[in-house]
């Protein structure tokens, strides 16, 4: 984490790479969101993840991310 804000009611980590444009770290991301959640005690509706780099800015919610995941597990097991 490069970057941690609480900004508008929402916990921020944010995360510089150099070609964010290529990048696509929402697993990263969301793993730390989710155990800054744990540890905090804050629940991960409150979480906002993103990266950048000097020209480009990627952002995303984690619990999307999350939830797209059990939709996901939940359709392939009916």
């Amino acid at each position: 984490i490069d970057v941690l804000q609480v900004r508008n009611g929402a916990v921020h980590i944010l995360d510089y790479k150099p070609n964010a444009r290529r990048e696509k770290p929402i697993e990263q991301l969301t793993f730390y969101a989710l155990a800054l959640s744990r540890r905090t005690g804050l629940r991960l509706y409150d979480f906002k993840c993103a990266w950048f780099d000097d020209k480009h800015y990627f952002e995303f919610f984690p619990l999307h991310v999350v939830l797209k995941r059990s939709d996901n597990r939940a359709r392939r097991m009916s």
